[in-house]
């Protein structure tokens, strides 16, 4: 199988508020009145997060699987720490990004200490969104009149 390209489109609606469209699919972002939008969808960062999640989940299975391990239940949180004057264009004092992130997998099952160990660090050398945010991916873009 060769390299894959994933793709996304998105619209302004009102006030802060994107729709997006993947493959069949929609998502919408807004922001909390506190950043200046009207909380009618999460927010971008909460959007990485809970791609995170979906991402560490899926691959939690995907290895328990192969490795046969008796998992029962999985259960994934994530939670990430931001400033948001980097988002307000201050971004000279601090970048607008995540400044960390953490996430806790928590696994139901007959499993030893050890085996518990060996899956986290497989989910994290295969999870493709933490890979993302913990080694940073070549961003690039333009903007275009219409």
């Amino acid at each position: 199988m060769g390299v894959l390209t994933f793709k996304a489109s998105g619209e302004w609606v009102e006030g802060l508020r994107i729709d997006t469209r993947v493959r069949n699919f929609s998502l919408s972002f807004d922001e909390p009145p506190s950043l200046g939008g009207k909380d009618s969808a999460p927010n971008p960062v909460e959007g990485i997060l809970a791609a995170l999640v979906g991402c560490l989940g899926i691959v939690t299975v995907v290895v328990a699987r192969e490795k046969n391990l008796p998992v029962e239940r999985i259960a994934i949180e994530a939670e990430g720490d931001l400033d948001p004057r980097g988002f307000m264009g201050q971004y000279d004092v601090v970048r607008p990004g995540f400044l960390s992130i953490r996430f806790v997998v928590k696994v139901s099952g007959k499993l030893s200490e050890e085996e518990l160990q060996q899956l986290l660090d497989e989910v994290k050398k295969r999870c493709p969104v933490s890979d993302v945010l913990s080694n940073g991916t070549e961003v690039s873009g333009r903007i275009e009149r219409t």
